[in-house]
C-alpha cells in the first residue's frame, strides 16, 4: 500500500514549460536564405517584419526564447528520474540507485525544462528492450534541439538590436521626415496613379513626398516650387 501511495506522489509531476513558438512570418525569416550566398543577418531578416505588431512579437519573442534556455528545475528532474527508476530500474541496492540518481542528475539538469521533458520521453520510447535510457541516448536527443534554439534566440535578440536602434533614431528623426512602417490595409491603400497625382499636386505647395507603390508608408518633408526636385513616388 505504501509503495502505492509513493508511486501515486511520483505521478504528480509538474509539467514542463511550454515549447515556445513563433508566428510563421517571424519564424521564417530566421532561418539560413538558400538563395543568398551571404550568410543570415539580422538587417536582412528585418526586411519583411514591418508592422508595429510583428515588431512587439520579435522582440517579446527574444525575451521567451532566452528564458526558455534556463536549466530545468532540479526538483522536477529529481521526481523525474525517480518515476522512471520505479517503472523502468532494475537497481536494488538503495546506495547505487541514490548513487546513478545523483550522477545522472548532474549530467542532464542544465538542459532546458520541455527539451528534456521530450527528450526522456522519446529516448524510453526508443528503447527496444524497455530499459532505462542512459544519459547519452537523453542528450543525443536533446542537444540538436538546444542547439537550434540557441541559434533561434540568438537571432531573435539580434533582431531585437536592430528594431532598438531603429527606434532610437526615429525619436531623433523630425516629424516630417519620420517613415511610418505599418502597413496599411489592403482597401485602405492608394493606388500607384493616384499618389502620383498627389505628389504633383504637393510640389505646387512647396511640399515633396515619397510615398510606396501600395501607400503603405509616406515620407512628407519640406520641398520647393522648383520641378526638377525629386519628389516623384519611386
Amino acid at each position: 500500500m505504501n509503495n502505492l501511495a509513493r508511486l501515486d506522489d511520483r505521478r504528480q509531476i509538474a509539467a514542463p514549460l511550454a515549447t515556445p513558438t513563433l508566428p510563421p512570418t517571424i519564424a521564417s525569416t530566421l532561418a539560413d536564405n538558400r538563395f543568398r550566398s551571404t550568410p543570415w543577418n539580422a538587417a536582412d531578416a528585418m526586411f519583411s517584419i514591418v508592422s508595429t505588431e510583428e515588431r512587439r512579437q520579435v522582440v517579446e519573442g527574444a525575451r521567451v526564447y532566452r528564458s526558455s534556455l534556463a536549466p530545468c528545475p532540479r526538483d522536477w528532474l529529481k521526481k523525474r528520474l525517480s518515476s522512471m527508476a520505479m517503472a523502468h530500474g532494475h537497481e536494488k541496492d538503495p546506495d547505487r540507485a541514490a548513487a546513478w540518481l545523483q550522477e545522472t542528475g548532474r549530467l542532464l539538469w542544465d538542459l532546458p525544462h520541455d527539451i528534456l521533458a521530450h527528450s526522456i520521453d522519446e529516448a524510453i520510447k526508443r528503447s527496444e528492450r524497455g530499459f532505462m535510457p542512459a544519459v547519452g541516448q537523453i542528450r543525443a536527443i536533446a542537444d540538436p534541439l538546444v542547439a537550434t534554439r540557441r541559434e533561434e534566440t540568438y537571432r531573435l535578440e539580434a533582431m531585437a538590436q536592430v528594431i532598438d536602434g531603429q527606434s532610437r533614431r526615429d525619436q531623433n528623426v523630425r516629424p516630417w521626415e519620420r517613415i511610418v512602417a505599418d502597413v496599411a490595409p489592403e482597401e485602405d491603400r492608394i493606388p500607384a496613379s493616384d499618389i502620383a497625382a498627389f505628389n504633383r499636386n504637393m510640389r505646387k505647395f512647396g511640399l515633396a513626398m515619397r510615398c510606396r507603390a501600395d501607400g503603405s508608408t509616406f515620407n512628407i518633408q519640406p520641398g520647393t516650387t522648383d520641378p526638377t526636385i525629386n519628389g516623384e513616388d519611386t
